[in-house]
């Protein structure tokens, strides 16, 4: 099979065709950068289909772009016969990707990319199913410490020491006059954590979640990646902005304290704000797209199909108070309480009929209890009967 039938076989070109993202233009940037003898054949057959569907005066199916790009990879091999191919995109083609991390959570794979020191993140699936079951700091490529299972807290100072769970510290040993090195916290379900930055900024990353930073704060804007979710008390520089990215959406913010939910199985993109102003874009935003400035007390929800931003006001409390291990929520589907406990307590629930799933519910539960009386407690508000059939397995009938 050559290179042509190989990559059209990828459904991952067909998202970098398709629907771009900067996630997936990296993971391709990557790709192109180890496979230099087949980067231009790559790259022109994804010029060719675009210079193709801009003349197509209707909206393609999934199965006419394949056949689109079939018939357009049939061209080019006519094409390379003819010819030999120069490779002058190798020459044109210069990524500094300084670090690479693998790591994933529930299934996906992180490559870490720091450009102008700035963190970009391609998160996807299917590439390696490396399993993180345990939290864990990674300090760039240098090593990874464990930490507490449950709860853990990590302090940094402006040098870039790290206090952990205020009892050890770790001395950083970078060259403060060197690039920064980027940490990644990687909490997974069951677990949670709290960081303090070296700007002085909280953050509180809830189960499931991973938080790509630098150790210290050197440009113009102070700029960190998240997967899952997390809570932000950021403090106030009207210097340095505080960007929160996701694969999707990016908030910029002064000082302020809000709720951001991007887990990557989900269908959204969910920013709270709680005080203060933030400002949201789609990370695929054009030049002279404007944001959407949020109000406190108000949810910015981003729908990652359409890529559409709504926004409607909302009862705080419903999504921030997990960061105090209470789950609150008003006449809210028993799924989505049933979803929050999963990554809570990393259990699994499966209802014997699904219909029991919508539910609406309302009430708070303290999930810093254990989780037997939880559930006891959520049998109640519901009038359901919740049955372990294994140690993390549960049926809800």
């Amino acid at each position: 099979m050559n290179i042509y039938n190989r990559i059209i076989e990828n459904p991952l070109f067909f998202k970098w065709v398709f629907h771009p993202s900067p996630e997936i233009n990296a993971y391709w940037n990557h790709f192109l950068d180890k496979n230099p003898d087949d980067a231009e054949k790559i790259t022109e057959l994804k010029t060719q289909i675009e210079i193709h569907l801009k003349y197509e005066e209707k909206i393609l199916t999934e199965a006419e772009k394949k056949a689109l790009a079939k018939r357009i990879v049939r061209i080019l091999e006519q094409t390379d016969r003819k010819r030999g191919r120069t490779r002058t995109l190798r020459n044109m083609i210069r990524y500094v990707a300084i670090a690479i991390l693998f790591l994933s959570i529930g299934g996906s794979l992180v490559y870490l990319y720091m450009e102008s020191r700035q963190p970009q993140i391609i998160v996807d699936n299917s590439v390696l199913p490396a399993q993180v079951q345990e939290p864990v700091l990674i300090l760039g490529d240098r090593e990874q410490i464990a930490l507490n299972r449950g709860e853990s807290q990590l302090e940094y100072s402006k040098e870039g020491d790290i206090i952990l769970n205020e009892e050890q510290t770790i001395i950083s040993e970078e060259d403060k006059n060197a690039t920064p090195e980027m940490n990644t916290l990687v909490i997974p379900y069951g677990n949670r954590s709290v960081v303090i930055l070296g700007d002085g900024t909280k953050v509180w990353l809830n189960a499931g979640s991973r938080l790509i930073y630098p150790s210290r704060f050197v440009d113009n804007t102070r700029e960190v990646f998240l997967v899952g979710e997390a809570f932000f008390d950021v403090q106030e520089n009207e210097k340095q902005p505080f960007v929160v990215k996701t694969s999707d959406v990016k908030v910029q913010v002064l000082g302020t304290r809000f709720n951001v939910s991007a887990y990557p199985e989900d269908y959204s993109v969910q920013t709270v704000l709680a005080e203060g102003s933030v400002e949201i874009k789609r990370v695929n935003a054009t030049l002279f797209e404007k944001g959407i400035r949020l109000s406190p007390g108000y949810l910015a929800y981003f729908n990652k199909k359409n890529q559409e931003t709504r926004t409607q006001q909302v009862n705080v409390e419903h999504y921030t108070l997990w960061t105090e291990g209470l789950f609150s929520f008003s006449n809210t589907d028993l799924n989505r309480i049933v979803k929050k406990l999963e990554r809570y307590y990393n259990v699994r629930f499966q209802f014997d009929d699904p219909f029991k799933g919508v539910i609406q519910v309302s009430g708070k539960l303290d999930v810093t209890k254990e989780r037997v009386e939880v559930f006891e407690y959520l049998e109640r508000l519901t009038g359901l009967k919740i049955i372990q059939i294994s140690d993390r397995q549960y049926v809800i009938k």
